[in-house]
């Protein structure tokens, strides 16, 4: 695979090659446009330069936890208007309507995600497990129970939880095995995120993929790096040529793999999960190698001034 650029490296004539390379600019939020809810230096300005520039913009998150309505108010200083935010929540609905799924939905998530469900118009079942004896007896109840709640269920829908609980898993697991043809999603799968600068939180990943292998059935993934997301936005957004958008992002595991699946151009900011000793000292896959490099949107900017753009 070709070795990663450094924009900073690039001449003008390359920087303006570069540039001309895209008309959709599609990026990531966490560690990019903003890191612990602090503006990151630039980024504003960077984002307005691809506008005067006349690029397509879409702001793309696997961030659950956060409402649409908190993540449109932070991004007001962008001048971003609805329609240009993505969330995997946006995208899982967008789902569930175009295959028709049954009301009924089993979710494993947080209060942002059930609100947004119960506003599609859909039933979540919400079982209150609360704290379980810790008895064989007790367990095989609790599962007879949660079956009987849940026998018109039509879908599985599992994101992060912070509360999570194992009987959670389990009530997935019983629904997933009793009906293998019942639809199976995860709005998104990340190992971590980004709570401040050297601060990781826990994702779903592990719970998700337990799920998976007990029940024998794999889910279908809605936000970074499913191709799922990248039908949605070719969808949404009328593109026609992949290569003609470039996905900015932090992390490699979500962000750029997707890009790389999407056959999207990518960029990796340093401003967040990704440090340069991670791209100078490769020990991941290929399919999480981006294309590109650069310190930060502010840097970009700057460089893009330098290019005469």
């Amino acid at each position: 695979m070709d070795q990663i650029k450094n924009l900073a490296d690039l001449n003008i004539e390359e920087g303006r090659k570069f540039i001309n390379s895209f008309d959709y600019v599609f990026s990531d939020m966490d560690g990019v446009l903003w890191l612990s809810n602090n503006l990151l230096p630039g980024s504003k300005e960077c984002i307005e330069r691809f506008r005067d520039l006349g690029k397509h913009l879409a702001f793309v998150t696997n961030n659950t936890i956060t409402s649409f309505e908190t993540i449109k108010e932070k991004l007001q200083d962008f001048n971003v208007p609805d329609q240009e935010i993505v969330t995997p929540i946006i995208v899982g609905i967008s789902y569930l309507k175009k295959i028709n799924c049954p009301s009924d939905l089993y979710c494993i998530g947080g209060h942002v995600l059930k609100k947004a469900l119960k506003d599609a118009g859909y039933n979540v079942v919400d079982i209150n497990f609360g704290d379980l004896e810790e008895s064989m007896t007790s367990l095989k109840d609790v599962c007879f129970q949660f079956l009987d709640q849940a026998k018109d269920v039509g879908a599985v829908v599992l994101d992060l939880d912070v509360n999570f609980k194992l009987i959670q898993a389990e009530g997935a697991i019983l629904l997933l095995t009793r009906k293998p043809e019942m639809e199976f999603l995860c709005v998104a799968t990340d190992d971590s995120g980004p709570l401040t600068a050297n601060i990781d939180f826990i994702g779903n990943k592990f719970y998700v993929e337990a799920i998976e292998r007990i029940s024998k059935k794999k889910c279908i993934i809605l936000g970074k790096p499913s191709i799922k997301l990248k039908e949605y936005l070719v969808d949404r957004y009328h593109i026609e040529d992949s290569k003609r958008v470039l996905f900015i992002g932090d992390a490699l595991g979500t962000d750029i793999a997707f890009a790389h699946a999407a056959n999207f151009q990518s960029l990796a900011v340093l401003s967040g999960q990704t440090k340069l000793e991670d791209l100078l000292n490769w020990t991941h896959s290929d399919e999480e190698k981006p294309n590109y490099y650069v310190q930060s949107l502010g840097h970009l900017k700057q460089l893009m001034i330098e290019w005469g753009l």
